[in-house]
């Protein structure tokens, strides 16, 4: 390799080094992405997220949503699963496959919305606060 070719892949590589921590940073705040993840440096002003949870409402049509209270132990082991992947993930993945498990075990109701609960440093205070996110997915088409 020469002296030219060691400068550029130097050079760019110094530059990736740089703009990494940005783009983890705009990941971390627009995307609810864990500062752990990723090789984030806001991994050591970010406490670790301990807890997740996820609530589920469907509604029968022209009705109102209601929560889905007795969940089989097959789709807690999924809802486990998805919780997991976005405790590290946040918003960057969304919880379709828990939807359409339901939709496949309750064709009765028409619309669910899966409302999930995610630990977040709040900026302002300081102060570790949950965050709720919901997924409408109403007839056959998923809405956010």
């Amino acid at each position: 390799m020469t002296y030219t070719a060691k400068r550029r892949v130097l050079l760019v590589g110094l530059a990736l080094f740089t703009l990494w921590p940005l783009l983890h940073i705009y990941l971390v705040i627009h995307f609810n992405l864990s500062a752990w993840k990723l090789a984030g440096w806001g991994m050591y002003a970010t406490p670790r997220p301990s807890f997740s949870g996820i609530a589920v409402f469907g509604r029968r049509p022209g009705g109102q949503f209601e929560e889905v209270r007795s969940a089989p132990p097959a789709w807690q082991a999924l809802a486990s699963q998805f919780l997991e992947r976005q405790r590290w993930l946040g918003q960057l993945i969304r919880p379709t496959q828990l939807a359409g498990w339901f939709r496949q075990e309750m064709p009765e109701l028409a619309d669910f919305r899966i409302v999930v609960y995610s630990p977040t440093l709040d900026r302002q205070s300081g102060m570790i606060v949950v965050r709720q996110f919901t997924y409408d997915y109403l007839g056959s088409e998923p809405v956010r």
